[in-house]
């Protein structure tokens, strides 16, 4: 299988929303996992992406995933990131949307997705660290991260669930 990640463009934007309204769903009823249930609404979706970089991953040109980075962190994270972030002052790129077709997970596509992430933020837009979080009750994904490098830094109450943060310093790997 040839995998191809890609910045999408506008026209893209209601692919990528239906892929992560479907990977939500799948959470949902086949991990009892509903901090992506009920998906919002495309009217709230796509004001939340603005200024990110969306990322759309191909898998023999059929778009299977999609991923977000931004130089700007949740709107969730609070003020005061100390108590999760190791140097919280320092450059860093924030990740987040990340969403397989439930059909094309556990084939390595995420792994790839993830080294195309640290390259990315490490030779183009060189920050140090890349941040983000995961729904904390979601074992196979905390182990997953944790596997690549990825630092568990603390639990996070947002909205209905806890999340992970997770942060790598990329001068380290």
């Amino acid at each position: 299988m040839d995998i191809r990640i890609e910045r999408t463009n506008a026209d893209q934007i209601k692919a990528v929303y239906s892929i992560m309204a479907l990977a939500g769903e799948h959470m949902h009823r086949v991990l009892q996992l509903s901090h992506w249930h009920p998906f919002p609404g495309t009217e709230r979706f796509i004001p939340r992406f603005e200024g990110h970089d969306i990322y759309g991953v191909y898998a023999d040109d059929l778009l299977v995933g999609t991923f977000n980075v931004s130089t700007n962190p949740e709107p969730y994270y609070t003020d005061d990131m100390s108590a999760y972030w190791m140097d919280v002052k320092a450059d860093a790129t924030y990740f987040s949307g990340f969403a397989l077709l439930p059909s094309h997970q556990q084939m390595g596509i995420g792994t790839q997705c993830m080294a195309f992430v640290d390259k990315t933020v490490r030779e183009q837009i060189n920050h140090r660290y890349v941040r983000f979080d995961a729904v904390a009750n979601h074992s196979k994904l905390i182990h997953f991260y944790t596997r690549l490098g990825y630092e568990q830094r603390g639990e996070l109450a947002v909205r209905n669930a806890a999340v992970m943060c997770f942060e790598k310093d990329l001068q380290k790997s």
